[in-house]
């Protein structure tokens, strides 16, 4: 097996990736990551599990030969090496990897697509008729799913599959809520970019900051401008003392287990890995009809559910804090627990992945060549 990435920030796909590479039986499986662009390793843990690492360290250049010399690197691996499979995600390694692996690759690729295709650049997408041809594609969105097969066809219908992200049960599982302080905490976490929008919670904070007594925890990567622009915001308003921005934390799961409200506001998603995370830290949830593209949160039962708007959004984190003070939001709280324990671990998203992968290998076993 072979996963190849450009580097590895944090982000919901890259931790994906670390949480499937360590489920595999390593008797079974000889993996390889290769990291092609590599400026950065979040996941340290990487370094210690029983796989082969190739990275790439671009020379501190002009961005044109960094980019040259990366997907030189790249191509040279795929050419002196025979992997069984390869197995890429996100549309920019989705895009180099099945354009620069050799012919003898052909139907031993798997691309996963970590999110809305509207998310995706028409670069890539122009070129995904000729790559579907040469790869099986894999989302974790039905949403998605349906948006690539208008893409490609219904004649590849065969070569399509979902499987949902899979949570390690453990880390993020809070037996009992956590109680209510002076404060109501309220967080969201992910990278600080326009498509999550969390400047619209920052908005609706500065409201309701003035009729319950709030505290709200932003934490994601600050090496994107939407930073700037969120300091900008609490500065502005003078939120210094019920806002906190911070950047990616490596122990996120000790931030959830802290909060009472957690609101996910983005335009799009996939299966947002921070949903889950939270359901299983017994957080009441609020989520964007754009970031809950499979309806995985039904209004009011397992979940508040809100249409994108900042007044809606206003009305559904009162809503959220009158249950809690009530107590009418806990049957909420143990539905979206119960729903994220049973339908998203990562031993039923493994076994999804893993009969894939036999499926690949079993055609290959079968054929004396490779379709062209």
């Amino acid at each position: 097996m072979c996963y190849i990435l450009s580097h590895l920030p944090q982000g919901g796909a890259e931790r994906q990736t670390i949480n499937l590479i360590k489920a595999l039986d390593p008797s079974r499986y000889d993996i390889t990551l290769i990291l092609y662009a590599n400026t950065e390793i979040f996941y340290k843990e990487i370094l210690e599990l029983p796989i082969h690492l190739l990275v790439h360290q671009p020379p501190n250049v002009c961005k044109l030969f960094r980019d040259i010399t990366n997907v030189l690197f790249l191509r040279r691996v795929l050419a002196e090496n025979d992997f069984d499979i390869l197995h890429t995600l996100l549309f920019h390694n989705g895009f180099w990897v099945r354009l620069l692996a050799p012919r003898r690759y052909n139907q031993r690729i798997i691309y996963s697509i970590r999110t809305d295709l509207n998310d995706g650049p028409g670069f890539y997408l122009f070129f995904e008729k000729l790559f579907i041809r040469r790869s099986y594609v894999i989302t974790n969105s039905n949403k998605a799913r349906n948006q690539f097969m208008l893409l490609v066809g219904n004649k590849y219908n065969h070569k399509l599959f979902n499987i949902y992200n899979g949570y390690d049960l453990l880390k993020f599982n809070l037996d009992e809520q956590t109680p209510l302080g002076e404060k109501i905490i309220i967080g969201t976490v992910g990278r600080q970019v326009p498509p999550k929008n969390q400047i619209q919670i920052l908005e609706a904070i500065n409201l309701i900051s003035k009729k319950y007594k709030v505290h709200f925890f932003l934490i994601g990567d600050k090496s994107n401008d939407s930073f700037n622009t969120h300091e900008n915001y609490v500065n502005s308003n003078n939120l210094q003392n019920c806002v906190t921005i911070m950047d990616s934390q490596p122990e996120i799961e000790k931030y959830y287990k802290q909060f009472n409200i957690f609101v996910l506001s983005s335009i799009y998603e996939g299966c947002p890995n921070v949903l889950f995370e939270a359901m299983l830290a017994r957080c009441l949830c609020i989520v964007s009809t754009g970031a809950n593209s499979d309806n995985f949160v039904l209004d009011g039962i397992n979940g508040l559910v809100y249409d994108g708007s900042t007044s809606m959004l206003i009305a559904k984190l009162e809503a959220a804090i009158e249950l809690l003070r009530n107590e009418n939001g806990n049957r909420i709280i143990e539905n979206g627990h119960r729903y994220a324990r049973e339908n998203f671990s990562i031993h039923q998203m493994v076994n999804s992945y893993e009969s894939i992968y036999k499926k690949i290998v079993k055609t290959m076993s079968n054929q004396d060549g490779y379709d062209q």
